[in-house]
């Protein structure tokens, strides 16, 4: 699974989601846990990711490629 963590969402939120690290795997515009991630800068890795989602995802087989 290609991994990569991205700043604070774009666009409007219904949630106090800003600031919140996500990682994503085949699409780079959705975060695993389905956040719409288009226009995020990418970063390395740091460690711990912020989304819970995203954290608890990272290992599972991804639901679009499998991998």
């Amino acid at each position: 699974m290609t991994t990569s963590l991205a700043p604070s969402p774009s666009g409007p939120s219904t949630t106090s989601d800003e600031g919140l690290d996500h990682i994503y795997c085949c699409d780079p515009d959705t975060a695993l846990c389905g956040t719409d991630i288009s226009g995020y800068v990418e970063r390395p890795a740091l460690g711990d990711v912020d989304c819970i989602v995203c954290d608890d995802l990272e290992f599972k087989p991804c639901s679009t490629c499998g991998t």
